[in-house]
């Protein structure tokens, strides 16, 4: 298996595999053009970077970290907060380490940007990875200073 950065050549597989992670949470489907066009902007404007990894060439599980600002706190004063997002794995390849992997990848991520705070929303199967990982439960997120 391989990790690399997605590009604009993989954003119909990202929609794809969004989609699939939306109904495996019992989540309604937005349009492939929203999808679309929410890649394009963010993969494009470096507030999103997303992770794949492949076996023989074909994409198998996704993983990203976008990033904004939300009003300082005191225990986050900048603001700058990073967004675990986009974690999906095709069932064949689950439990085998790989969303694990592309979860470091976008902790690494938000640590070289500077980021002091990562934050996301965990489905039930996720739950266990993410406190792994070291990640918490705050306000309805599950959360993990760095």
């Amino acid at each position: 298996m391989q990790k690399r950065l997605a590009t604009a050549n993989d954003i119909p597989t990202l929609v794809a595999l969004r989609k699939r992670q939306l109904m495996d949470e019992g989540e309604s489907v937005p349009s492939d053009h929203y999808l679309v066009n929410y890649f394009t902007a963010s993969m494009t404007d470096g507030s999103l970077a997303v992770w794949v990894m492949e076996e023989q060439g074909e994409i198998i599980a996704t993983g990203g970290v976008c990033f904004y600002a939300l009003p300082p706190t005191y225990r986050n004063p900048t603001g700058r907060t990073a967004y675990v997002t986009n974690m999906y794995t095709e069932n064949q390849y689950r439990r085998r380490g790989i969303a694990t992997e592309l979860l470091h990848a976008a902790i690494a991520e938000a640590k070289a940007r500077g980021y002091g705070a990562v934050r996301l929303h965990a489905s039930e199967d996720g739950k266990s990875i993410y406190r792994k990982a070291g990640f918490m439960n705050t306000d309805g997120y599950m959360a993990m200073m760095i």
